[in-house]
């Protein structure tokens, strides 16, 4: 009959091994990268869906500033009009006085000419990203541009729409006589109305794009809160697991090298 020597805790060993170099992984790679290496399906599916929330109200922060400097430009744009409206309206104001020669009237009549190109100006230039923030519907421009919509949430419903149009009539201003300069006066004065319901409309957009930055900042707060508790690691834990498994390898490779010392001597003394 043939002699031989069983070890039967050798695979138990192998098992011990295998599974305390699975854990020492895991938390090594929990420690590394922040989150728990092995969530299980349920809390998988729950992170996940957070994080795309968390991910779309981020995008709809930057949407909602965007709006916000959108209409920051087209207010920009539009008190430098109301500048120079407000110059054209003092220029007509004095060219009424009648103690004016017609070279000093002609002089203020081309002073308010440059006004107006500047107002043209000012509104051409108004942009955001290659979009008119301002248009200004004339008899020489009689199209309204379209509606700007901004995503400010994650659903469809969740928006805030701008109406970039204003409508400023008539920009022809003539103050070669008094009844022409009172005339413009008073295109003037409706204008700077029409500027200044314009101005408090945008004012009160950019309320609304500040009320939708804040409330995104807070979901995400809410739902980053959430996130971090299912998924992020527990260092301390972790650690206790990296420190454990560590322990029990070094001390599985102590057992498999007594092991492996007495099998040499076993077969030593048969030789």
């Amino acid at each position: 009959m043939p002699l031989s020597v069983v070890y039967p805790i050798g695979g138990l060993t192998q098992s011990a091994m295998v599974q305390a170099q699975r854990t020492f992984e895991k938390a090594a790679q929990s420690i590394a990268t922040g989150i728990i290496a092995d969530l299980n399906p349920a809390d998988r599916y729950v992170a996940s869906g957070l994080d795309s929330s968390i991910r779309s109200a981020q995008q709809a922060i930057e949407n909602a500033q965007s709006g916000y400097n959108f209409t920051m430009t087209a207010d920009s744009a539009l008190a430098s009009v109301s500048e120079n409206l407000q110059r054209i309206r003092e220029l007509s104001i004095q060219a009424s006085n009648g103690i004016y020669s017609d070279k000093q009237v002609s002089a203020m009549q081309a002073e308010i000419d440059q006004n107006i190109n500047q107002i043209k100006q000012t509104l051409g230039s108004a942009t955001f990203n290659g979009k008119q923030t301002i248009n200004a519907v004339t008899p020489d421009n009689p199209n309204a541009a379209p509606v700007v919509d901004f995503m400010v949430g994650e659903s469809s419903t969740s928006i805030i729409s701008y109406d970039p149009n204003i409508v400023l009539g008539d920009m022809n201003f003539d103050v070669s006589t008094p009844e022409a300069a009172s005339q413009t006066i008073a295109q003037v004065d409706e204008m700077l109305g029409d500027i200044g319901s314009k101005r408090g409309e945008i004012g009160a957009l950019q309320t609304s794009f500040e009320g939708a930055i804040n409330q995104q900042s807070s979901n995400i707060l809410s739902q980053s809160s959430s996130l971090s508790g299912i998924q992020d690691t527990d260092y301390l834990s972790a650690i206790m697991d990296l420190k454990k498994s560590q322990f029990t390898m070094e001390a599985l490779v102590k057992v498999m090298k007594t092991q492996m010392n007495a099998e040499r001597y076993v077969l030593d003394l048969l030789k």
